[in-house]
């Protein structure tokens, strides 16, 4: 089931990026970390040039990572001894780029002197995965942000970690936050961002219950994830609703698709797009207005991201379990819980799925699941995941890497024109 492009297609640097939001005490996003990895490197291959390649993976990822994101938010990446002294932080923006000093780092007298030009020329230092160890305290010296390693401690250990840290000038992140008590906690020793599955896995709230406006909004997704749709419905559905109408107008007008000629009417917007683009592009929007708020905003990016990417692989792999349209409703799906803050099964009610692709997405380990599986191994970084998962399937990493950008560029695009 190898997917394989012809040369002209594969005639790029193919990169797996992986995005982890890190959100404010007040729950906004202030920024991204940013995870990459060169598809040759997924299965282990020798790169000669290790500093080169990585460098390469570097900018080229940086570029594509960034591209509408809104300029304020910052973007932290890790970086390893060797890119720290070669200096290579230095082609990145100072006002859009942290430098994340890796824990692997020895805070030895070149490193100490390659960070102190970094800041120097303007850059943010950040040390990364602290967990309280001694060794340290040059890093600390000049680091402006310090990652504290929340994950498996217990309350005790990290007021310790918090109170030890109050002697040095630098802001604190919370990484690897689990749960609602230890962001709580973190909260009230001052530190001042979060980052972790928290922020993407479901809240339940007893007694919270689902407001009239999503209410409303389930039957049309319902309705949307029907396979005999016609354009016909789909414009009646729009017509109906004076704030899509709205966006679908602004939507075909914007850069997306970059017309000739200024479209004014329903009828013209939703013959020129299609029924199968129309249904995306209303399937989002839908999800979109599911929460407003910035977590509920990075869980849609994510949904459309995956159904993007396994649409695309569904075209390519003649072994997928279900067609293209059926991977992307997968993914699309995938984190509805998450958004809504219900029971997937409970959200499952209804819908027309197979009982194999509900059975799934409510989080069996059957064969839908393992695509799932593959999406978010990449989204988080989990190249060890990744790399069994693409064995496992014999897919080809640089394909993958290929589908994976496309899909990420198609769901950021498609976002920033619906919300526009």
């Amino acid at each position: 089931m190898s997917l394989v492009f012809n040369e002209a297609e594969i005639n790029f640097h193919p990169i797996f990026v992986a995005r982890q939001p890190i959100f404010t005490h007040e729950e906004t996003v202030w920024g991204y970390e940013l995870l990459f990895r060169h598809s040759d490197q997924v299965n282990a291959a020798t790169v000669p040039d290790q500093v080169v390649a990585t460098a390469k993976v570097l900018a080229d990822g940086f570029t594509m990572a960034t591209h509408n994101l809104a300029r304020d938010k910052k973007i932290l990446i890790n970086f390893p001894q060797q890119l720290l002294l070669d200096g290579i932080p230095l082609a990145l923006p100072s006002e859009l780029c942290i430098v994340e000093i890796l824990e692997t780092v020895a805070p030895v007298p070149e490193v100490i002197a390659a960070c102190r030009k970094l800041k120097e020329a303007g850059y943010i230092l950040a040390l990364d995965d602290f967990v309280g160890e001694p060794g340290f305290e040059p890093f600390l010296e000049l680091a402006d942000l310090v990652k504290v390693d929340i994950l498996g401690r217990k309350g005790p250990e990290i007021i310790k970690i918090a109170q030890g840290l109050r002697n040095y000038p630098c802001r604190l992140l919370a990484e690897k936050v689990e749960d609602r008590a230890t962001y709580q906690l973190t909260r009230s020793l001052g530190f001042s961002y979060f980052q972790g599955y928290l922020f993407s896995k479901p809240e339940m709230v007893r007694g919270r219950k689902i407001s009239s406006n999503n209410a409303a909004r389930i039957p049309l997704l319902r309705e949307l994830a029907n396979e005999e749709y016609t354009l016909g419905k789909l414009a009646r559905i729009i017509g109906q609703d004076v704030s899509l109408s709205y966006r679908l107008l602004q939507h075909i007008n914007s850069s997306f698709y970059a017309l000739p000629q200024r479209i004014q009417s329903i009828i013209q917007a939703t013959t020129l797009m299609g029924g199968r683009a129309l249904r995306h592009w209303l399937m989002a929007i839908v999800l979109s207005d599911l929460d407003q708020e910035p977590r509920g905003q990075e869980l849609v990016f994510t949904a459309v991201c995956r159904a993007r990417f396994l649409e695309q692989l569904a075209c390519r792999a003649k072994a997928m379990p279900y067609g293209a349209a059926t991977m992307f409703l997968l993914g699309l799906f995938s984190n509805l819980d998450a958004i809504l803050g219900l029971e997937m099964a409970e959200i499952m009610t209804g819908m027309p799925f197979s009982e194999e692709i509900k059975a799934a997405l409510c989080g069996s380990q059957n064969d839908p699941r393992q695509w799932l599986a593959l999406a978010a191994a990449i989204e988080i970084g989990d190249w060890p995941a990744v790399e069994s998962l693409l064995l496992c399937h014999r897919l080809s990493p640089a394909t993958v890497a290929l589908l994976h950008s496309r899909a990420q560029t198609w769901a950021r695009d498609l976002l920033t024109t619906s919300r526009s």
